[in-house]
């Protein structure tokens, strides 16, 4: 993922990739449950372009004093103040100019960014293209070598294209070989998930771009694994990130993540390239883009200043990966193919050691660890965790664990906390968290005394991020946070290809067939298109609407609350409680008033006798006892629950005995 999304808010990012406009709040009735604050004067649009001009005088200041902490912030408010202004305003030419400076400062704070080569193919520098004779040779090469194919991606033949093809077969030809061998291992998986979300399989080679398939790979914008997701935008497609796991590092988790956000992004812009571009550049910056240049067209976008060379690169490569990667041999290139990822699953219900694991799954620690490239430390997480074993393997692993005590399970080193050691100081010695060492340990704060005998995890295998507004919270729902199916047995075929997977017994939408774009046999110049329609995904279906708008719900804030704790508490979206409550984004005061999204109550599931709700990722008491319309202290009572903790795995009774 690109850097200038890094700088893009949650509440901005939100509401593209949501397809959600500003919320404007409706007047209060009688039936909200405390009294509002008195509605304040709308502000003039002179006042808002002060604003703007005061954020961005106060980002270049920090940007010249080298303050890059203050300068992020800075601009994130700027980001923030323009997301809901109206076409008319963003078009005057007084904010035009703000919002062009806007963009030189969020420029460079990413080209200060902590140096480094990028992962995959993604550069800064331009790249001259062929012409002549060499680009006419070119040309007739993926002819001959594509003759007879068809595409699920729309691919434009023109010279940018051939340049990329050309210098996939020279200057790039190691970097593609690499790139394919790892490919060969995760295609089938990938074309799988791409299948089932109805994203083009070709699309699949939009991971050469990003990371060269590797699971690893890390940006000097700090986005992460084979699909580069920044922080922000993994979690709100479901992905996890804390100081024991990385799903974006999961190639499985990562690869359903891209396709919705690919999928969400056609849907935003209604053309493959734009959505591809929008995957690097950001959505906002696209928009912006094509604000300014009056086109939808990318290769209009690509010949204007509104575009990084990165992203102006980033269509041709696409289009001359799927090239090559197709039919790497007719190109010259020679691949190595792995066998396929492919594993069965563990259940390990508490944290256990990997070279333990390892033992009785009759590998080693190295092999469970490619396997579940999300895994941080040497350890599965505290709680239940599904662990990823080799194929053949898992019914042996579960013997040996059945029979395993407690106190074998993990090799971590202990430690007897000692007079005058604080929490922060012991954490610190073995470059934890306050946070993590607990965790481990499953006490609170107040049982962190001294005599405590304390088991001590390995540190981090990766240097986790600084925290940002929502990171307090271990999941954040969000619309793409749905489910993650099980795959089906994936085939164990070297050739990258898969057997189409089965239709569901009730599908919503017919699969569309494969293949149905040709390449063009004569070439294009830049910015016609030849090709067929792009493939059309279909868009979900909407939700009913309710019958009639209910009451806000508004609280008022108590000390220590915040946005991301409030979200968790109630059981809401933090992007939908941020677009809700803009002026406590970046702080909330005790006694400030927050609005809650009003809900209309769905019919809760009926209970069958004997009934039982085994508890799942993000489950509380109160939205399980919600679910079942019943009160969480039956549900105590009935469990014989002395707090409101709960597992994950754990079957909770949903009547009396």
């Amino acid at each position: 993922m690109p850097k200038a999304i890094r700088l893009m808010p949650v509440l901005v990012l939100a509401t593209l990739i949501w397809g959600v406009a500003p919320v404007q709040l409706p007047a209060q009735s009688p039936q909200a449950q405390v009294a509002t604050v008195p509605a304040r004067a709308a502000e003039s649009d002179s006042a808002r372009i002060q604003r703007l001009r005061v954020l961005l005088d106060a980002a270049e200041k920090a940007m010249e004093a080298d303050d890059d902490a203050t300068a992020v912030l800075r601009s994130d408010e700027a980001d923030v103040l323009t997301a809901d202004w109206s076409t008319e305003l963003l078009k005057q030419d007084e904010v035009q100019k703000l919002l062009q400076r806007l963009k030189e400062v969020q420029d460079q704070i990413t080209a200060e960014a902590s140096p480094g080569a990028e992962p995959g193919l993604k550069s800064p520098d331009e790249v001259v293209t062929i012409s002549g004779d060499e680009l006419r040779a070119e040309l007739e090469r993926v002819r001959v070598a594509e003759q007879g194919a068809t595409y699920d991606f729309p691919i434009d033949l023109n010279d940018k294209v051939a340049t990329w093809v050309n210098l996939f077969g020279t200057t790039k030809r190691g970097f593609m070989e690499n790139a394919m061998g790892r490919a060969s291992m995760y295609m089938p998986m990938i074309r799988q998930v791409f299948a089932e979300e109805r994203v083009p399989a070709d699309l699949a080679y939009l991971a050469v771009i990003e990371s060269g398939f590797r699971n690893e790979a890390k940006s000097r914008a700090k986005a992460v694994g084979m699909w580069q997701f920044i922080r922000s935008t993994g979690r709100i497609y479901g992905l996890t990130a804390n100081a024991w796991v990385e799903e974006r590092r999961d190639p499985v988790k990562a690869t359903r993540a891209a396709a919705r956000y690919l999928k969400r992004l056609y849907e935003i812009t209604g053309d493959w390239y734009l959505a591809a571009s929008s995957y690097n550049a950001g959505p906002l910056t696209l928009e912006r883009a094509i604000q300014n240049v009056g086109t939808r067209n990318f290769w209009d976008l690509a010949r204007s200043r509104w575009l990084r060379t990165e992203t102006k690169n980033y269509i041709p490569q696409l289009c001359a990966a799927i090239l090559v990667g197709r039919n790497p041999e007719r190109y010259g290139l020679r691949i190595a193919p792995l066998m396929p990822y492919a594993y069965e699953t563990v259940t390990v219900s508490t944290m256990t050691s990997l070279t333990v694991l390892a033992r009785c799954a009759g590998t080693d620690a190295g092999t469970l660890k490619a396997l579940n490239p999300e895994l941080l430390r040497g350890s599965t997480p505290p709680g239940t965790y599904q662990l990823r074993v080799p194929p053949g393997k898992a019914l042996d692993c579960l013997r040996q664990l059945a029979g395993m005590p407690a106190g074998k399970r993990l090799d971590f080193r202990g430690y007897t906390v000692r007079k005058g050691d604080t929490l922060a100081k012991v954490a610190k010695r073995f470059k934890l968290t306050p946070e993590d060492l607990l965790e481990a340990n499953d006490i609170s704060a107040r049982q962190f005394k001294p005599g405590k005998r304390l088991l001590v995890p390995p540190p981090p295998a990766m240097a986790m991020e600084e925290r940002d507004l929502a990171s307090g919270a271990r999941r954040v729902k969000a619309l793409g946070d749905r489910p993650l199916p099980s795959l089906p047995v994936v085939p164990r075929d070297l050739d990258g290809s898969t057997a189409p997977p089965k239709e569901p017994e009730t599908p919503s939408q017919p699969m569309p067939p494969p293949g149905q774009i040709p390449l063009p046999l004569a070439p294009s110049k830049a910015g016609e298109r030849v090709t067929a329609p792009p493939l059309e995904v279909p868009a979900p279906a909407e939700p009913a609407k309710a019958e009639a708008p209910a009451a806000p719900t508004l609280l008022r804030a108590k000390p220590g609350d915040t946005l991301a704790k409030l979200a968790r508490t109630h059981h809401v979206s933090l992007g939908e409680l941020m677009r809700l409550n803009p002026q406590s984004v970046k702080a909330l005061h005790p006694g400030d008033d927050v609005r809650l999204p009003s809900r209309i109550a769905a019919e809760p599931i009926p209970i069958h006798a004997g009934g039982l709700h085994r508890v799942q990722k993000g489950d509380t008491l109160a939205t399980i006892a919600r679910k079942y319309g019943i009160t969480p202290g039956d549900l105590k009572a009935w469990n014989r629950l002395k707090g409101d903790r709960i597992q994950v795995g754990q079957r909770l009774r949903l009547s009396a005995r």
